[in-house]
């Protein structure tokens, strides 16, 4: 059964929300569109977004970490998606397992190709993320790949432009 609590999408960046930026020829932030995705998907309220930042995870510091660890430390509601870059999402994910309130739900979801390219897996690993964290019992998990794994048991598989399970028998 789902929940009606409130849900919050916090936005880091990464190739999710990377765009083409004519200026200079590369992909990169102008600005979040997480809202706008959420209400083309009809998202049922409550919710809302955040954007703490919009950086490459491969910039991202121990003080960017500990940042989002703050915010959501700060947060009332129980139910937060985080959309992040997948190069440093476990380490991101691991950080927030020891500093979350003991009845929060955090699903950390990314893409492998942004949102705006074709075969993006974005609006599918984004719906996975808002589904899990409104089923799953409180904690800290990553949602990639059609799978949803505990954040200390998930790695990206670069060869494959997957995330697997560093346990033998799979996902959680």
């Amino acid at each position: 059964m789902t929940s009606h609590e409130p849900l919050v999408f916090i936005s880091c960046g990464g190739t999710i929300e990377k765009v083409y930026l004519p200026s200079s020829g590369t992909l990169g932030f102008d600005h979040s569109r997480v809202e706008k995705w959420l209400t083309s998907a009809r998202l049922a309220p409550p919710w809302r977004c955040e954007t703490l930042m919009l950086i490459d995870s491969l910039e991202m510091t121990a003080a960017h970490r500990e940042a989002l660890a703050a915010r959501i430390a700060e947060l009332p509601e129980r139910h937060i998606v985080v959309l992040h870059g997948t190069d440093t999402m476990t380490e991101s994910a691991q950080t927030l397992m020891l500093r979350r309130k003991a009845d929060q739900v955090i699903v950390f979801t990314g893409a492998m190709v942004p949102a705006g390219l074709e075969n993006s897996d974005a609006f599918f690993n984004l719906g996975l993320a808002t589904s899990g964290v409104q089923l799953l019992s409180p904690g800290v998990y990553i949602t990639m790949s059609g799978r949803i794994f505990a954040a200390d048991q998930a790695q990206k598989n670069h060869a494959e432009g997957t995330f697997e399970s560093t346990k033998p028998n799979g996902s959680k």
